[in-house]
């Protein structure tokens, strides 16, 4: 029997950095299933074939969105699809979701705008900062102010419960996550666009339980979203976010009154 003379080579610190760091890179997708992380999604062969990849942990399709059109998956996301939410936090060029956010933002403001106007115009109170420009502005700035709040609000609370996430992730990477996954929950700010169209034939009534429904839409997708990223169990993420959002409402109103009373 033949024994090999070679001693077994101990890893110094910089190679197992260096082989640390490999793996990271190697591993820089998760499969849209169940997150497990993966070296890639595809494989080319040639201009026009491509083999997509199966997850190690599932066997499924690692991520099947890699071949879908962008409204598609956008339709998907704003259907809750949890798949969705996957694939364009860690698998997708996240730049046209930042222009789609500052859309939404605009949209979301204008809602808002046009919404205090009419109650100011009920109360025959003609208040010149809210109806004018300068109100939109000022809308801007509260919803911009909302975005962060509970972004903040949810990464205290993941750095808490999830300590050794944040450490494994590294907090401001997961922090961009974070921010990445509120900009999809507000996908559902989309659903104002019939309110805004067609206020004029609705009734008081019937506009606030469109806003109603909207908000439960947004809180079930910050839910399903937070779950992902902070690896809670649906139930675990409601009970964040509905006092997250509770919190949030209450510092955003004390802010409104302070911004409409100075600026």
């Amino acid at each position: 029997m033949y024994f090999s003379n070679h001693k077994p080579v101990k890893m110094t610190k910089s190679s197992a950095q260096q082989q640390s760091s490999f793996s990271k890179q190697q591993k820089k997708y998760i499969c849209i299933n169940c997150g497990h992380p993966i070296a890639e999604l595809y494989r080319q062969y040639t201009n026009t074939a491509i083999k997509t990849s199966h997850c190690e942990k599932c066997h499924k399709v690692a991520d099947k969105y890699i071949e879908f059109d962008p409204i598609i998956i956008l339709v998907d996301a704003m259907l809750l699809s949890q798949e969705s939410y996957r694939h364009m936090l860690h698998n997708r060029n996240f730049k046209l979701n930042w222009k789609l956010s500052l859309v939404l933002l605009l949209l979301e403001s204008f809602a808002l705008w046009r919404q205090k106007g009419i109650v100011s115009l009920q109360k025959d109170v003609l208040q010149h900062e809210i109806i004018s420009e300068k109100g939109f502005y000022i809308c801007c700035l509260q919803n911009m102010i909302d975005y962060v709040i509970i972004t903040l609000i949810l990464l205290i609370v993941a750095c808490v419960q999830r300590p050794a996430l944040i450490s494994c992730t590294g907090i401001n990477k997961f922090a961009v996550i974070l921010l990445k996954a509120i900009t999809i929950a507000n996908l559902s700010k989309m659903f104002l666009l019939p309110l805004i169209v067609w206020r004029e034939n609705t009734t008081d009534l019937g506009a606030n339980i469109h806003q109603l429904l909207v908000l439960g839409h947004h809180l079930l997708a910050l839910v399903y979203i937070y779950a992902i990223v902070g690896s809670f169990k649906k139930l675990q993420a409601f009970l964040i976010i509905l006092p997250a959002f509770v919190v949030k409402e209450y510092i955003k109103s004390n802010i409104s009154v302070y911004l409409e009373y100075y600026f």
